[in-house]
């Protein structure tokens, strides 16, 4: 037996030692017994068997031959008395065991199903209150973005207004007129560049449109409004207001001169009788003067907003309180579906208020008496729902914002990511989330401070809900499939106890059964008292063995030790007369390494930068994964014409090109056993021989770029039927065989590589090759003759020139070629006997390798010394 099958051997022994105590004799003897004597070795090994286990198993006491003996069995002797009472068939026969055991099983059961109801309850509690809490922590979450969101966009348009409202006062202020020894102007002011200033006012407030309104009183200065609104409506921007256009009719074609202007009841364009029956101003006139934008608004220009309803309560509370006020919720003539928007009004003053310590002078030194009127009103129409959008995550579907105004109109939102829905007039929430209830009133800067408590002024409340959208986003089935998941697990983890419990018992009662009939064996063999004594002596000797094992598996592991080494420097010295199959085969560290650079090659081993190793001196693990594979055949693909046709697509195109084309050449790679290195540009490199060994690399690499060359016509044609002008590209490849240095370069991104001459001959192939070619070197064609595949190849005419490498014989590979054939053809091989034929092919492969590997004992620089 030779060293490796007794190490099997052994091994296999000693699992059966571990996995079944009642066989320990009988591995370790029949061990032994092949060990030392294998020309008996079954012998031995029965008869070892046989004894070895009476003498284990049978321990038990029979007091048989005091009670008379019972069944088939014959009276026993008192001297057969002292035997143990404790032998396994007694305690498989105990009772009271059994008993205990049934209990102890019982007892797991109830653990089990115990446990099993208890960690699934709190797994369902846990989940679900978990979901609860993240449900609650999202939603309060998005109601302090909703309100802070939805005051903000109330914020801007009050601030909006303020700002445009002292851009009136600054400019035609009764002080600043006095100041420039000028009369007041109000309410004739008409501000130059009007859409210029309020653009980016309005695109601040998010708002529709952005008006001055100037205040007209109907005895006082209607008339003398109207002729200046004639005069200066060539600063509104559309010339419709002074020139109406041919083709429009009544009430379209309005113009300015027309006048201030509202509707009767039957919604017919009136010239405004000044007169607003229910106001508190009942003669104040608000039209509509300067507005941006002009386009979509221009008709509203020298409308009376004071004549409507929904804006005389906010217009006569701005008046009676000098605030900013908003109107009800309006619809908007300019939508044809339901939209709520509302009217944020801000009083224009004809001064600024200045504080008394600072006394404003005329031009004569004389001073200013301070005081503040309302002149006008800058208006900034917004739709509601503008305030709501873009304000939570994505992720955020279904939070309900009811929209409730003190007039008692009430309207309903959606709110999901960016996006905000109207549901209907009313309120749209779900009763059930009553009690998640949010509510945010609406401020319009200091008005409450400066006035109070009133009963006039309209204000909005926004209260939010959650959904059961919204909930469903949180609360999920999960603490039900986790449960579910729990008690399957314990289900199982049952089943297998029992399925354990009821092999184990199954196999006691097998060992029972065995050991009762050893037991008749040895009882009828040896009397009592030699048998308590033979199985005290073989105790011994089985201690004593049980030592001697420890220090032979000492042993053993030290001579394996010494073998890895001797193997491992066996393997760095190879003899240079070894046969290429032997050198193939390598040495058993070479295996690992190839091993490592397979195992690499399924999946990209990466390693941090402070893993990369310094040192070298703690064994083979953290040694560089590398080694020399002195048998491969490497390939170089380039397409023709490629450069020059890529230049005239586009970026698509080329990659469709590239894409399709290379897709089938890692199909057809698969299929024959070929490993792709990768690619360069439109350069496609593939390898034989790595990792694993292969006897017929270079005709496996051959054979494969015949069907990579048919792949690329075929794909070329449909690309061509598609419209991409692909017929006129070829592909040339080169291929050439010899040793290669492959390894893993180990870093942040691990990656395999090759390195060697054989790499820069096979480019040179591939360079010097004609579209549509396949050309191979010296080298290559030998081993393909090798092959008896020598009819692919045809001599190439003359030598080619190749970079670094002088003029060398090349030859053209084609499964059916046509001309002359190479010297060395597969008729040729067919008339040597097989006996010549495998002399001369060592002949061949010895030469070649003991070049390769000369060269590379040469390369690597070993001295004589080493070389031994």
């Amino acid at each position: 037996m030779s060293s490796e099958e007794k190490k099997l051997h052994n091994t296999t022994a000693a699992s059966a030692i571990k996995e079944d105590g009642d066989v320990q004799i009988i591995s370790s003897a029949s061990s032994t017994s092949e060990t030392n004597n294998s020309s008996n070795k079954s012998t031995s090994r029965e008869s070892i068997s046989t004894n070895s286990t009476g003498i284990l198993r049978m321990r038990r006491k029979s007091s048989r031959a005091s009670s008379g003996g019972s069944g088939d069995n014959p009276p026993m002797s008192n001297t057969e008395s002292g035997r143990s009472a404790s032998s396994p068939v007694d305690d498989a026969r105990d009772p009271e065991q059994n008993r205990k055991v049934c209990m102890l099983r019982g007892a797991m059961i109830v653990t089990l199903l115990t446990a099993t109801v208890a960690v699934a309850t709190l797994v369902y509690l846990y989940v679900t209150r978990d979901e609860e809490r993240n449900f609650q922590t999202q939603y309060q979450d998005s109601v302090s973005k909703v309100a802070e969101a939805f005051q903000y966009g109330i914020d801007t348009k009050h601030d909006a207004a303020s700002t445009f409202s002292a851009i009136y006062t600054s400019i035609y202020g009764n002080i600043v007129q006095e100041v420039e020894n000028q009369q007041p102007v109000w309410p004739n002011a008409t501000l130059p560049f009007f859409a210029e200033k309020a653009k980016d006012l309005l695109k601040i407030s998010n708002g529709r449109a952005l008006s001055f309104n100037p205040i007209i009183t109907q005895d006082v200065n209607r008339l003398e409004w109207e002729a200046h609104a004639t005069e200066s409506a060539w600063l509104l921007g559309d010339k419709s207001l002074i020139v109406p256009p041919p083709d429009l009719t009544w009430p379209n074609n309005r113009t300015v001169s027309f006048g201030i202007y509202s509707r009767d009841a039957d919604r017919n364009v009136v010239y405004d009788p000044g007169f607003a029956p229910g106001s508190r101003y009942e003669d104040v006139l608000v039209p509509v003067w300067q507005i941006h934008p002009i386009k979509t608004n221009e008709k509203a220009v020298m409308f009376n907003l004071h004549s409507e309803k929904n804006r005389q309560r906010a217009l006569d509370d701005m008046l009676e309180y000098e605030v900013p006020t908003l109107t009800a919720i309006l619809q908007l003539v300019q939508d044809s579906e339901t939209r709520p928007s509302s009217i944020l009004f801000f009083p224009v003053f004809d001064n600024f208020e200045t504080p008394e310590d600072f006394p404003v002078f005329d031009n004569v030194g004389m001073p200013i008496v301070n005081g503040t009127n309302v002149v006008g009103s800058i208006s900034i129409v917004f739709s509601w729902d503008t305030l709501l959008q873009r304000i939570l995550p994505n992720y955020i579907k279904g939070m309900i914002c009811v929209l409730q105004s003190s007039t008692g109109q009430v309207y309903s939102y959606s709110v999901s990511g960016n996006d905000v829905t109207f549901l209907g007039e009313g309120d749209k929430h779900d009763p059930k989330y009553d009690k998640y209830k949010e509510v945010v009133q609406a401020t319009l800067g200091n008005t409450a401070e400066q006035i109070g408590q009133v009963d006039y002024l309209i204000t909005y409340t926004l209260v939010m809900y959650p959904s059961q959208t919204f909930e469903n986003e949180y609360v999920t089935n999960r603490a039900g499939i986790y449960t579910a998941g729990v008690v399957l697990i314990f289900l199982c983890t049952s089943a297998l106890f029992l399925l354990y419990d009821y092999l184990v018992e199954d196999r006691q009662q097998k060992t029972a059964r065995f050991a009762r009939q050893s037991a008749n064996i040895v009882d009828a063999m040896f009397p009592a008292g030699f048998r308590e004594r033979l199985y005290k002596s073989h105790q011994n000797n089985n201690n004593n063995n049980s030592g001697s094992k420890a220090n032979s598996r000492r042993s053993s592991d030290n001579d394996t030790a010494t073998v890895k080494a001797s193997n491992r420097t066996n393997g760095e010295n190879r003899s240079r007369s070894q046969s290429p199959s032997r050198r193939r085969s390598s040495t058993m560290g070479r295996k690992i390494v190839t091993l490592q650079i397979d195992k690499f090659m399924k999946g990209t081993r990466s390693a941090p930068k402070d893993h990369i190793p310094t040192n070298y001196s703690n064994g083979d693990d953290d040694k560089p994964i590398a080694d020399l594979f002195l048998d491969t055949s490497i390939m170089f693909a380039d397409i023709v014409g490629f450069t020059k046709w890529s230049t005239e697509r586009s970026p698509n195109e080329v990659f469709t090109l590239l894409e399709r084309l290379f897709w089938e050449f890692d199909e057809l790679a698969a299929q024959h056993n070929v490993f792709k290195l990768g690619t360069i540009g439109d350069c496609y490199i593939a390898v034989t021989g790595i990792p694993n060994p292969i006897e017929d690399h270079a005709s496996l690499l051959t054979q494969f770029s015949f069907a990579a060359r048919e792949k690329v016509r075929e794909v070329c044609a449909q690309l061509d039927a598609e419209g991409l002008d692909t017929l006129k590209l070829d592909m040339r490849f080169g291929i050439h065989s010899g040793a290669i240095t492959a390894g893993i370069l180990r870093g942040t991104k691990s990656r395999f590589e090759l390195f060697g001459d054989t790499i820069n001959t096979a480019s040179r192939m591939e360079s010097t090759s004609v579209g549509g070619k396949i050309q191979v070197s010296a080298e290559t064609a030998e081993l393909i003759k090798l092959d008896r595949r020598g009819k692919w190849l045809v001599k190439r005419d003359g030598m080619i020139t190749a970079k670094g490498k002088g003029e060398l014989q090349t030859y053209w590979a084609e499964p059916n070629p046509v001309g002359s054939r190479v010297s060395f053809s597969d008729e040729a091989l067919d008339h040597l006997p097989d006996d010549n034929f495998n002399k001369l092919e060592s002949q061949e492969s010895d030469r070649y390798y003991q070049h390769e590997y000369d060269k590379q004992e040469e390369k690597e620089g070993l001295s004589a010394d080493e070389k031994v």
